[in-house]
């Protein structure tokens, strides 16, 4: 099989964790769907042909439910993991959006620039903590990883 089949083809944030996001986080939350569609890696990691994928998220609490639906073989898993040892970066990483969304109004180029960096630096701890929590279900890229920790952060809000 084809190494260009491990990709999410659909990904949806399920209905009950909707919420009605302010313009800033609706933007997010689509370019990170668009990312996830148009540039991840994503491969079910017990099975060899496998691939492309329609993937639903969805919080329930601190539990992250992964519904992936394999087009390849018509099958479907469901994957439960506690998210419960990234929730602090979680919080932090929303902490510091909110900073940096608040700093473009008014705050000099350099105080935001400073903000950009600890939210970048944060993203990525975030998302590495990710892969490590997916890799016995899921192998997934920095990139790939980076748009489900954005898309984790955005419906934890509600939690």
């Amino acid at each position: 099989m084809s190494k260009n089949l491990y990709y999410i083809s659909e990904a949806n944030v399920d209905v009950a964790n909707h919420i009605t996001w302010n313009p800033e986080l609706e933007q997010e939350r689509k370019s990170a769907v668009f990312d996830l569609l148009n540039n991840g890696s994503f491969k079910l990691a017990k099975l060899k042909d496998t691939g492309p994928y329609k993937l639903e998220i969805k919080l329930v609490e601190w539990k992250l439910i992964l519904k992936v639906f394999d087009i390849y073989n018509s099958k479907s898993e469901e994957i439960k993991l506690s998210i419960s040892r990234i929730r602090r970066t979680l919080r932090d990483y929303q902490i510091v959006c909110d900073n940096y969304v608040e700093a473009i109004k008014t705050a000099p180029l350099k105080k935001i620039e400073a903000i950009d960096v600890g939210r970048r630096t944060i993203h990525d701890e975030g998302a590495e903590s990710l892969i490590c929590l997916l890799e016995e279900f899921i192998q997934v890229d920095m990139d790939t990883a980076r748009r489900l920790f954005t898309l984790i952060s955005i419906i934890s809000l509600k939690i």
